[in-house]
């Protein structure tokens, strides 16, 4: 998966790492075990202040999306349920009530997200995560 914030979109990039890391799940290019960049390496490539990626981290860690293991680095966790769940719910529910009033089909939505998934799959396959 490729890292990138932009620092003058006004949201603190700590909260783009975060953000990052959920799309990077939910769109299937991070995937249970995968190993995240160390602190050290995503704060060079971004260019950022290591404690800002520390932060990110901290927070991902606090709601389960990831875990620390001392001395061998961060991991995206496996079998998220509970709020993360529910707040995935909401958004699905959300996405179909924009797609209606955008005058598509639940039909025509299944068939934009198996779309996606393909670009997905084929990213990943192709070496699209770093």
């Amino acid at each position: 998966m490729e890292f990138y914030v932009n620092p003058y979109d006004g949201v603190p990039v700590y909260l783009q790492i975060i953000q990052l890391v959920r799309n990077g799940v939910a769109l299937g290019t991070l995937h249970p075990g995968d190993q995240l960049p160390t602190v050290r390496e995503l704060a060079v490539k971004l260019a950022v202040n290591p404690n800002t990626v520390a932060k990110a981290y901290r927070d991902l860690e606090r709601e389960g999306m990831v875990e620390t293991v001392s001395g061998k680095g961060t991991f995206v966790r496996e079998g998220r349920v509970g709020v993360e769940t529910e707040r995935l719910e909401h958004m699905l529910e959300m996405l179909v009530i924009e797609a209606r009033n955008a005058g598509l089909t639940i039909d025509n939505l299944i068939e934009r997200l198996e779309k996606r998934r393909r670009r997905s799959t084929k990213e990943r396959d192709q070496g699209g995560s770093s």
